[in-house]
């Protein structure tokens, strides 16, 4: 009963990454996941206008005219979207570097006796990542540290955004918006 999909999103300034999870890779996970990334960050005290979205070709990031995606999405926030070259597959290479070490240093070490389990140890393995792995890339400097020095002032909670169940995010944000006809202001945010 694990998930099967992961979805990373990684600063390639300092390394910090947000992941993911669920069942099945679709444009309404995939916005999602970018939209509570951007609320986390803006509760951050990060300005949204400075982050820069970068994804590849994927069906699930692409706005289509009957139901937007991504870009739309983190442009609606004032952050901006742009998506690889077709075939230019090295342009991915920070999140294709963070799942090559989490496979080593993670999946290939860890079992898993149950969904709460699973979520425990990732939960630790990606607060390690960003809050106290040193990564050789980055002159053997921790996410943490490369955000601290480049802004002090930052809220250190942007370090700190647990891996999410999307199906289980969603059904509670679906849950918790107001009925057909009810009113618009009291929808919650995302985050």
């Amino acid at each position: 009963d694990l998930p099967r999909f992961q979805y990373t999103a990684r600063d390639v300034t300092s390394g910090l990454v947000f992941v993911a999870y669920a069942d099945e890779i679709s444009k309404t996970y995939a916005t999602l996941f970018s939209a509570v990334i951007s609320e986390h960050l803006r509760f951050c005290g990060v300005d949204l206008a400075g982050i820069e979205w970068q994804s590849d070709n994927g069906s699930e990031f692409k706005d289509s005219p009957t139901s937007p995606g991504l870009p739309s999405l983190v442009r609606s926030v004032g952050s901006g979207h742009h998506f690889i070259p077709p075939g230019a597959c090295t342009w991915q290479g920070d999140v294709e570097t963070v799942h090559r070490l989490q496979e080593d240093e993670f999946f290939d070490r860890e079992t898993f006796r149950s969904p709460a389990d699973f979520w425990s140890k990732t939960t630790l393995y990606w607060h390690h990542f960003n809050l106290t792995r040193r990564n050789r890339g980055k002159e053997w400097q921790s996410p943490a540290q490369i955000v601290h020095a480049k802004s002090s002032r930052l809220n250190p909670a942007v370090l700190s955004m647990p891996p999410l169940d999307l199906p289980k995010y969603l059904r509670d944000y679906v849950a918790l918006s107001p009925p057909p006809g009810g009113s618009r202001c009291t929808r919650p945010s995302l985050f």
